[in-house]
């Protein structure tokens, strides 16, 4: 097996620290302290390859974020510093990621690039997989049945020493592998904490194991792997059950894990009444005469109806349901009436690629409060005035004393700046507005 070799000069390569913080950052400049990282981006990567060609670099211990409950499920979140352990983080990707993605099945879907529930490449499109087996013409008028099951306590349960070979079966850098483990055995902690990047980048490492024992062992034709919610198709029960007791062993004697307590085979059902698959955000059900039937689970399904009146919410489910049969349920949510869009012409913008813009972030201020003082514009909008002809309104996202606000109003001599600004060079920082017969950025008019 081919492992990776000389891994550590390209983790210490400035470019690729460079690419690494920003990949840190993204979402998350609203923080103080990432901001005062990338104001001094070039001193953060020679700090950073400072710090790891000599050796001081050690990390932080986690500490616990909150606890979070979702589904009847608890789970404590932990929390990292954003420089340099997440900026670690995301160059350890960068330089790994290929090899291990390499290594996974093509049966496992969650936290890989190009993959997903509904990926155009119908390869690595989890949805498409499960209806192209349940319509497959074999199994007309055959019973379905359907093993399914995860692993408890999927994270804190990893075994550190079975990651740290794994990761020896990748990667024969001794340096780099010296820098996996203090990571990996960061903090005395057993498992893979949660909300640590790395930790869903690993346990695909881990799982991987299990997805070629199913593949390659015992030759498992119909295998799905999200995350650690695994299914199994088969139109043989017993086959099913055997299947289930060896991959218990496996899972329990080489990975040191074990299943939850949950797992069960179940036939699969021809209508809503009956229990279909119940997986990945949809149910789907294996009719005999005609094509598979999915519907939407039954919880996304109120959670649309409840948002059905957000403008900004509609689209992220209406790229859910276009992908199962839920015609009906799009008539009864959203209607033409009252003047409201209906589906047709929401579903028709989604495939011209146009967006619905955002708004801006942070409360309204006036912009007497920012005069002649500094602050970074992030985003504007330009745009006719409604109440005077032949003058703009300007709406402009901006960052004050470290927290997002937006100003409004027909500030003229702004309108006129802002309106040659090409908007890739984006955000503009350390800009003052002056006052002297109308608003305007410092140097952009003769001040006499």
């Amino acid at each position: 097996m081919h492992r990776e070799w000389n891994v550590w000069p390209k983790f210490i390569d400035k470019e690729t620290i460079r690419k690494a913080i920003k990949n840190a950052a993204k979402g998350k400049k609203k923080y103080r302290k990432v901001r005062k990282v990338l104001r001094n981006l070039d001193k953060s990567v020679d700090l950073f390859y400072e710090m790891m060609t000599t050796g001081a670099f050690k990390p932080s211990p986690y500490t616990s974020c909150f606890m979070k409950t979702e589904y009847g499920k608890e789970r404590e979140i932990f929390k990292l510093p954003f420089f340099p352990d997440r900026a670690v983080q995301h160059d350890v990707s960068l330089c790994l990621r290929p090899r291990w993605t390499q290594a996974m099945t093509s049966d496992t879907y969650a936290c890989i690039q190009g993959r997903g529930i509904n990926c155009n490449i119908a390869r690595y499109s989890l949805s498409k997989k499960v209806k192209r087996v349940l319509n497959r013409g074999r199994y007309r008028g055959v019973q379905l049945y359907c093993w399914k099951g995860d692993i408890r306590k999927c994270y804190p349960t990893v075994d550190n020493e079975v990651l740290a070979r794994l990761n020896r079966k990748y990667c024969k850098d001794p340096v780099m592998l010296e820098l996996l483990d203090i990571l990996n055995f960061n903090d005395g902690c057993r498992g893979l904490p949660i909300g640590n990047f790395l930790s869903q980048l690993w346990i695909n490492v881990v799982l991987t194991e299990l997805d070629r024992y199913v593949k390659e062992v015992l030759k498992v034709e119909h295998y799905f792997r999200y995350m650690d919610d695994i299914v199994i198709i088969s139109d043989d029960k017993h086959q099913l059950h055997e299947w289930q007791w060896r991959i218990m062993n496996f899972v329990w004697y080489e990975l040191h894990q074990e299943l939850n307590e949950k797992r069960q085979v179940f036939p699969i059902g021809t209508h809503r009444l009956q229990r279909g698959i119940d997986y990945a955000g949809y149910v789907f059900f294996h009719e005999h005469q005609r094509k598979c039937h999915t519907r939407v689970r039954k919880r996304n399904k109120k959670a649309f109806a409840k948002r059905r009146h957000n403008p900004l919410s509609v689209p992220s489910y209406i790229g859910i349901v276009k992908h199962c049969d839920a015609r009906n349920l799009t008539d009864r949510i959203i209607r033409q009436d009252n003047g409201r869009m209906n589906i047709a012409e929401l579903m028709a913008q989604q495939g011209n690629g146009m967006k619905i813009e955002r708004p801006f972030e942070g409360d309204k201020i006036k912009i007497e409060q920012v005069v002649d003082r500094l602050i970074d514009v992030l985003d504007f909008e330009v745009r006719p005035s409604d109440k005077k002809p032949n003058t703009d309104y300007l709406k402009m996202q901006i960052r004050f004393e470290g927290r997002k606000r937006f100003i409004g109003g027909g500030y003229q001599f702004l309108c006129d700046f802002l309106k040659k600004v090409d908007k890739r060079f984006l955000p503009l920082e350390n800009c003052i507005i002056r006052e002297k017969r109308g608003y305007y950025f410092e140097g952009t008019i003769s001040e006499e």
